[in-house]
């Protein structure tokens, strides 16, 4: 696969703005974060010929911008940063598009409102999940977690948001509707 710098430039603009966001989230610095990005797609550009061998370029890209940032903080403030602790996640938010149409404005204010108050933990497996559109897979590969850890943590924002919005999740019927209401918006 011969990779073009104009294809590579799609490649980056489709990725780019997503791993910013992602690298915020662990140095809390978005100047920091840009030029990690950088850096990580500087380094897939120089090392293009070996991109055939990379399976999942998006996990990659992930856990590259990760391993990135961590380093560049161990390197620079000589601290160790445990990056799914007090970390802020920036979430997008729940909007009321023309098929939502019969949800009114309120519910989504007080989901967002819901969201936003997740442990770190919880919202940034959250935004992974379901902004990112990554698998549970990838979201325990890219934070270097379990699978089990993402379940549990799913599990707990669930379980938050529930209480938020006063669900039973006491009836697997609700339990099931919010979760899939959750992931699939």
């Amino acid at each position: 696969m011969k990779l073009t710098q104009e294809s590579f430039t799609d490649f980056f603009d489709y990725f780019f703005t997503r791993l910013i966001q992602f690298a915020t989230t662990i140095t809390k610095s978005e100047l920091l974060a840009e030029e990690i990005v950088l850096d990580v797609f500087t380094k897939l550009w120089t090392h293009r010929k070996s991109l055939n061998s990379i399976n999942n370029i998006e996990t990659y890209l992930f856990v590259s911008v990760r391993n990135t940032a961590l380093n560049t903080l161990k390197k620079e403030w000589k601290f160790h940063f445990d990056m799914l602790e007090d970390s802020h996640v920036q979430l997008s938010g729940y909007k009321v598009g023309a098929d939502d149409l019969l949800v009114e404005n309120e519910m989504f204010a007080r989901l967002n409102e819901a969201v936003n108050q997740l442990p770190s933990k919880c919202k940034m497996i959250f935004k992974l999940l379901r902004e990112d559109g990554l698998n549970r897979n990838e979201v325990a590969h890219i934070l270097n977690i379990s699978v089990k850890t993402v379940d549990n943590q799913i599990a707990i924002a669930v379980q938050k948001i529930a209480q938020k919005l006063n669900i039973d999740l006491s009836n697997p019927k609700n339990s099931r509707g919010l979760t899939s209401f959750l992931f699939s918006l």
